[in-house]
């Protein structure tokens, strides 16, 4: 099925295929995020124009800049190992796993990197989005419970924290409740 949505991105058809994205969404999780990052990525691209495949690999799977460099859409090719599906994700400040990932590591104790896209709270409780903000299904969240707020943190820092991940509503999160161990790179 990603291969027919592709196409149909590809095509630019305007024949309605929510009912295929629909399906896709609620079954093939991982195959729906590759095709939403190319879709949205190849929006991008037409608009702002021929960019490099690697400044891509921070935003978003390199399954979909794999498809946006078939296109010619990207103008370098990533290195043999970044291209590669076995290839091991970049080093992350301390050690860990890219937030990206941390969905593949739910029930497991991981130390997690990510750049900061967004936050909120709820009452006293703080969330942390990486890598996408809030409502993006595929972001990962830090959860800070009961801690009020927390002092601003300037856009383009890398965190990290280390703890169970779990799985909220689909979403990769580690709840913390001492924000001290949440470390700010960049």
């Amino acid at each position: 099925m990603l291969d027919a949505l592709v196409a149909h991105e590809r095509s630019e058809s305007t024949e309605d295929v929510n009912d295929e994205y629909a399906w896709m969404s609620g079954n093939c999780g991982a195959t729906y995020g590759v095709l939403i990052d190319y879709a949205s990525a190849r929006r991008q691209v037409d608009r702002l124009g021929v960019r490099e495949c690697s400044d891509l690999a921070e935003y978003i799977s390199l399954d979909a800049i794999r498809l946006l460099s078939e296109d010619g859409l990207c103008s370098d090719s990533l290195d043999a190992a970044a291209a590669s599906p076995d290839a091991p994700a970049p080093q992350q400040p301390g050690g860990g796993i890219s937030w990206n990932e941390a969905v593949d590591y739910a029930g497991t104790t991981q130390r997690v990197c990510g750049p900061l896209a967004g936050g909120g709270n709820d009452y006293d409780d703080v969330f942390l989005n990486l890598g996408r903000d809030y409502p993006d299904p595929e972001r990962f969240q830090i959860v800070i419970w009961d801690i009020g707020g927390l002092e601003p943190i300037d856009g383009g820092k890398t965190l990290c924290t280390e703890g169970l991940i779990t799985l909220y509503n689909g979403v990769a999160q580690i709840e913390l409740y001492d924000p001290s161990v949440i470390e700010i790179y960049g």
